[in-house]
């Protein structure tokens, strides 16, 4: 469609400008969601180059017709204003061009970014101020509910000491495996303040959760984590500190955590009346999801999703789930969880995860959830390829590979190497030793041990990441040449029976295993390759190796997690310097490499120089 031929030669050239500005990346993230309106008249200033909003819905009319009824809210980019006839020109895409629509002055409102960015890690004095301490007084009928029925809310009174008594609230046990603990024991809670029809909040929170950090000694996991993602655009809730007791009985330290409700969907998003879903327990998305929050009458949007996901043709399967999920989010929520060793989450073990349907788009976006965990495998591969289905399926596409790979090292330089995040850890554990001085100074004096663990794990995470970004992707690296070489990479130990370490042997920097019994021991590699057959291949030596019978092969040797050696490459005894070799096929997904002794007694070394993979097909 031409423009229109109405519109003075000077617009023309605005029009051009304009289209760059309506079809560059809309700004993401907290700070660009945060907003301020002005209301329009006929004295304010709007100007080309603007951004107005609709304050009602308005029919968008080009020449003499409606284009299309504009929505309340929904914003624009002003082209042209003619303030004789009290007009506003925007511009609105039409078939791949930019087309300029009017609109009366007083429908639209100016649009400005807030003068400073929304900082939602200092905006309340519960996130920022005095680690509270909180008394929880439940009835003894209360109580014995809790005792047979965890899962299902009784009436709680919370009393802050020093602050506000909050009545009639909402409270039941929380956690899964591994961090559930029953109500007379050390319980995790979720708590809702309006469940019981209570209009009054806890530190402006109408839901959130006490955690009691079963699975973190330090209690700094899930707050540190939160904030990186935070930092990084991808969802997570706000942690506090908390000092609990129970019907007077003292409990100890917990991790206060706000709940998925207005509060944090706020933080980013412009509309927080979207579907929000739980993953629940170790399960992919799927119709049975609980709906956390949203209308129930209204889930089309899962089922499309769903429908993405089982999508038998592998082309048209992609399209699809790229319509439902917003697949930026996905690959950015992804290098998160990577950075983190967020093992437990929803693309490595479908779990600890909420989606949002953002109603805006209309895709659905994952929140980073159960953090409690993190940091704790230094060398976690920051290429391992999700294993949940939006994850697998999108990972087939090499473009989105090749995205990931950018945005993976942009989070990583400006917000993983910026943060001092290890010293941010310090800090936050120091306020709570202070805090648990106060009201426990025996249970300050065992906590303060665990502040510089937290901090020198987290220290030997990031110094891993510089590692393997300075090694390169290796999948990336089959672009460019079929044989690369393994040595740089970041080799992980896994002993069973065994102990490992990586030594200078006969002039060689090697990896070395030695048996202690009945042994499995090996050094293991987690590498996504393309489709085709690979050869991994190394110079080894052996010492006294008595094998054992293993289908997965005998005494040493080379193979892949869930391949064998048998009749490959299964040495014993003393083997002198020698290249041995295995090689596999790849249909385009995440392999683990492995060398390996499987044996009673004797010693592997690993000429690390050697390691290399060749794409031979």
């Amino acid at each position: 469609m031409p423009l229109p031929c109405w519109l003075p030669q000077s617009c023309v050239l605005r029009l051009l400008i304009a289209w760059s500005l309506l079809f560059s990346s809309y700004p993401h993230g907290i700070a660009a969601e945060t907003v301020s309106k002005t209301a329009a008249s006929p004295t304010t200033a709007i100007a080309p180059g603007m951004t107005v909003e609709l304050t009602r819905n308005e029919p968008l009319r080009f020449l003499d017709k409606t284009l299309r009824t504009g929505e309340e809210g929904e914003a624009f980019r002003v082209l042209e204003v003619r303030a004789a006839s009290k007009q506003v020109f925007v511009g609105v895409e039409q078939g791949g061009r930019l087309i300029a629509v009017w609109v009366p002055m007083d429908a639209v409102a100016i649009q400005k970014k807030a003068a400073t960015p929304k900082d939602i890690e200092n905006e309340d004095a519960l996130f920022a101020g005095l680690i509270p301490v909180v008394k929880i007084r439940i009835t003894d009928e209360g109580i014995e509910k809790l005792r047979k029925q965890p899962r299902e809310y009784v009436k709680a009174t919370i009393e802050e000491q020093g602050g506000a008594t909050v009545s009639n609230v909402g409270i039941k046990l929380k956690g899964s495996v591994g961090s559930f603990k029953p109500i007379d024991d050390r319980p995790g809670f979720s708590i809702n303040t309006a469940k019981f029809k209570g209009k009054e909040r806890f530190h402006g929170l109408s839901k959130f959760q006490l955690n009691n950090c079963n699975q973190d000694g330090t209690a700094l996991n899930e707050l540190i984590s939160g904030r990186i993602a935070r930092k990084a655009g991808v969802p997570a809730s706000r942690c506090t500190h908390a000092i609990v007791s129970l019907n007077g009985k003292y409990l100890g330290t917990y991790v206060l955590k706000e709940g998925f409700r207005d509060e944090l969907i706020g933080a980013f998003f412009v509309r927080t009346d979207g579907n929000l879903y739980d993953g629940g327990f170790c399960a992919d998305l799927r119709k049975e999801m609980e709906l956390d929050r949203g209308d129930e009458e209204h889930q089309e949007r899962l089922g499309e999703l769903l429908k993405a996901i089982a999508e038998p043709d592998p082309a048209r399967q992609i399209a699809l789930l790229a319509q439902s999920v917003d697949v930026e989010a996905y690959i950015r929520y992804v290098a998160l969880e990577n950075i983190l060793c967020h093992r437990d989450g929803y693309s490595f073990n479908r779990n600890n995860y909420r989606v949002y349907e953002n109603p805006d788009t209309g895709r659905f976006h994952f929140f980073l959830h159960g953090m409690d965990q993190m940091f704790g495998e230094t060398n976690w591969n920051l290429w391992k390829a999700p294993q949940a289905s939006v994850g697998a399926i999108l990972w087939r596409k090499p473009e989105v590979r090749a995205r990931y790979d950018v945005v993976l090292r942009e989070v990583c330089e400006n917000v993983l190497f910026k943060g001092e995040w290890p010293e941010k850890a310090e800090q936050t554990g120091q306020r709570l030793k202070k805090a648990l001085a106060v009201v426990n100074p025996q249970a300050a004096t065992s906590y303060e041990p665990l502040i510089p663990q937290s901090r020198d794990r987290i220290r030997a995470r990031i110094e891993a990441i510089r590692t393997q970004l300075k090694a390169e992707n290796p999948a990336k690296k089959f672009e460019k040449s079929p044989v690369v070489d393994l040595a740089p990479l970041e080799w992980v130990s896994q002993n069973e029976n065994s102990e490992g370490d990586q030594p200078t042997f006969e002039n060689r920097q090697c990896l070395h295993v030695k048996a202690k019994g009945e042994a499995k021991g090996s050094w293991r590699l987690p590498i996504f390759l393309p489709k085709g057959v690979f050869r991994f291949e190394a110079e080894i030596r052996a010492n006294a190796v008595e094998k054992i019978s293993d289908p997965s092969g005998e005494g040493v040797g080379l193979r892949i997690s869930g391949g064998s050696r048998q009749g490959k490459n299964a040495f014993e005894g003393n083997l002198p310097w020698t290249k041995v070799a295995y090689e596999f096929e790849s249909a385009g997904s995440e392999h683990i490499l492995v060398a390996e002794i499987r044996a009673k007694a004797g010693e592997l070394w690993i000429d690390r120089k050697t390691l290399r993979l060749t794409r031979i097909q």
